[in-house]
Order: C-alpha cells, then structure tokens, then sequence
C-alpha cells in the first residue's frame, strides 16, 4: 500500500492512501509529531469536538499499523458497549474510507483486527482486560482514561513501548501520580476549534452552551479541569446484567422527537439497590416509532410504562396495547424524584452508555459565587428523567399501600 503524506501542504490536513486523500486533524499530525521523535507517552487533553478518538485511531491505523509490521497495539476502554459505539466503530468507519475492508481481517470475537503488515490492533474493555494484563505489546491507546482504575492503565502501560491516552478534562483524576513514573512524556491540549471536520451545527451547540455554562466553557473551550463538586449522583456503580431476581420492575420514557433524544430506562429493584438499563436513546422518534420499539423489545400489556406527560404521544401508544400512563407531576415532583432515587444504591448496566454520560455531568444549578443550589441543571437528563419517573411512581404506589394498611 502507497501511503504518501504531500509535503508541499502546509495546513497539515492531507495524505495520499492508494490515491485516496484522507483528511486528517491537529490531534493525528500532533500525535505523529511526537511519535515520530520517540516521545513515550502521549496524552491528549481535550474539550468535546476536538476529534480526539478518530484522529488517534486514524493514526494508529494509517502511521503504525499499515507501515510497520508486526506491531502489536491494544485499545483500552471502560466497556465493551463504550468500545463499540467509540473505537471500534470509528476504525471499522476508517478501514472503509481507505477501501481497507477486504485487507484488514476482523475477528469480531476476540475483537481484533489483523493488518497486511502482520501488525493487529487488539480492543479490550477494562473490566474485561484480565489477559492483556500479562502481555507486552508496541502501543497502548487508553480512550478516555479517566474512566480507567490506575492500577489497570498503570499495569498495561508498564508494558508497553508507547503510551497514548486521551480524555474529557471534567474532573482531576489520576493522571498526574501516572506521570510521576513516565518521564518523557508531554500533554497536548485541544478544544473544538483545532477539528477542521467538526460540522457548523455541532460547532455552534458547543459555543451556545459555553456561553450559558462557565462549567463547560472551562473544560471544554479552555481545557482546564471542571468543577463536578455539584454533582446530583455522585455514587453509583456499573454492573453486567439486570438482576435475575426482583422486588419490581418498570420502565420510565422520556419523550424527545425532533432535537432532544427519546429515552427509555428498565427499571428493577432488589434488596434495597435500583437498576438501570438504557433500552432507548435516540432523536427523531415518532410515536409509531416507539411503538415499533417497544414491541421488538417484547413488551406486552403487562409490562408497565410511566411516561413524560405528553398526552396525544401517550394515547396514541396505550390504544396500540401498550401498558402506559403519564408521570405525576405536580410542583416539586423534580427534587422528589432525585430524593427518592437516593433512597437506593444505584446500578447502571455497562451498555448504559448515554445514561452513564448523564450521570457523570448531572448537576445542581450554582450562584454567581459557585455555591449550589436546590435546582438541577436542564441538561443531561433525558434518560435521569425517565428513570426518575419509573422510580417516583413505585414510591408513590408504595406510600397508598402503606396508608390503605394502616388504616
């Protein structure tokens, strides 16, 4: 495979692959830069936008895996859902642009990708890393490395040759006790700005928010570490599966349509400990849609719904046969919610993955002197919602079955 970079553009923003021009941001020519003068660790601290993961998996395919044989890479994630919707759809998305699809082999088991070059680039999620542990590759790319436990990247960075890591700057984690033991190594930082293919709309939801949020301005405009002191579920964990045994169970929907996602959380409980499960999360939807929806994840009549209180919507799925009611929503019904949501340990499955987003930037609202206060930012919050309906109604149907039995 020809692959050529035009020394004659300066804008840094264009190879040739087989007579292919493949573009490319700051982040692949930084990464590059700094590979290429043998820097050992590389991490990227950046704002959402800035084209993070799909520069460094362009890199890693195009610059390593495609150029130098026998290379043995590994792709490190939280999850395996977070690697599918990230790295590993954005390199499949790259194999195709390049026209690499027939070339490249994919073991989609065991999650690897075998180059012409003998070099493979292998994916694994960090609750399931156990046997890369052990093993020395060439290259680790740790994808958003704030969410991995430091003893997991410190060991598998230990062993590897070149470290790559990038991640969201919302909140201090471990990073600097990382660096202590890697002495040459170098931060790049980036923001929306430096992503050449970031689409206008994309660009100007960032710039409103930033506007509206200091919070978000800071993290991801500036690059400096936010403030999550705020948070509104600070304690929760991540689990594999839905308990096979339950006190009760229910689903929450939040109704979204055209710009807003509708969501839709599965709710059980038992022994005390709440689980969620993002069922549905998407822009667009139709009420037929959802009925469609529901109906594929096997719903029946029996299964109950409580529901943003959107009445036509609602109507229109109870006449298809579909267990569902309106939320009760009276003043207060917010805090309420949140209240009776913190009654109960909180378990979120790994495939939650926009859930698990809302729960890590979920906020209270702050004062001009950055004091919290008792209102919830209006953001990330379509699934919380849903999940706090489907909690709110058991509660409620709990409290009249307490005072019908003490009467």
């Amino acid at each position: 495979m020809l692959i050529t970079r035009l020394a004659e553009i300066r804008s840094k923003s264009t190879w040739y692959v087989d007579k292919k021009t493949i573009k490319f941001g700051y982040i692949f020519d930084e990464t590059e830069k700094e590979y290429s003068a043998g820097r050992k660790v590389i991490i990227h601290k950046g704002g959402t936008g800035s084209g993070k993961t799909y520069d460094i998996m362009l890199f890693l395919v195009l610059f390593v895996a495609m150029r130098e044989k026998g290379r043995i890479i590994t792709v490190v994630s939280e999850s395996k859902p977070h690697l599918d919707i990230g790295a590993i759809r954005i390199a499949k998305k790259i194999l195709m642009e390049l026209g690499l699809n027939e070339k490249v082999k994919f073991n989609i088991s065991k999650g690897v990708l075998t180059f012409p070059s003998k070099s493979i680039i292998e994916f694994f999620s960090a609750d399931r890393i156990e046997k890369a542990l052990g093993a020395r590759r060439w290259l680790l790319y740790g994808n958003e490395i704030n969410t991995l436990k430091f003893e997991v990247f410190d060991e598998l960075a230990r062993r590897s040759k070149y470290v790559i890591g990038d991640f969201n700057p919302t909140a201090e984690f471990w990073l600097e006790k990382f660096l202590t033991y890697y002495g040459d190594h170098i931060i790049i930082k980036s923001n929306y700005l430096v992503n050449n293919m970031l689409p206008g709309e994309e660009r100007r939801r960032i710039e409103l928010r930033a506007k509206l949020d200091a919070n978000f301005r800071r993290t991801h405009v500036d690059v400096e570490y936010g403030n999550l002191e705020g948070l509104i579920f600070p304690e929760w964990k991540q689990v594999d599966e839905m308990p096979g045994e339950f006190e009760w169970k229910i689903r929450g929907m939040d109704f979204g349509f055209t710009n807003d996602p509708t969501a839709i959380v599965h709710v059980a409980c038992n022994n005390n400990e709440i689980y969620l499960d993002e069922e549905e999360y998407r822009t667009g939807l139709l009420a037929s849609d959802i009925i469609r929806n529901l109906f594929d994840m096997g719903l029946t009549s029996k299964d109950e719904i409580v529901a943003d209180n959107k009445p036509e919507a609602i109507y229109e799925i109870h006449r298809a046969g579909i267990n569902i009611r309106a939320a009760y929503k009276p003043a207060g019904s917010v805090i309420a919610g949140i209240e009776a949501m913190k009654r109960y340990r909180i378990n979120i499955t790994k495939r939650s993955v926009n859930l698990i987003r809302e729960f890590r930037n979920y906020s209270w609202k702050q004062d001009s002197s950055g004091k919290s206060l008792n209102e919830p930012i209006d953001k990330f919050n379509h699934g919380i919602d849903a999940a706090r309906y489907a909690v709110m109604a058991k509660s409620l149907q709990r409290t009249r079955i307490l005072k019908v039995g003490s009467v």
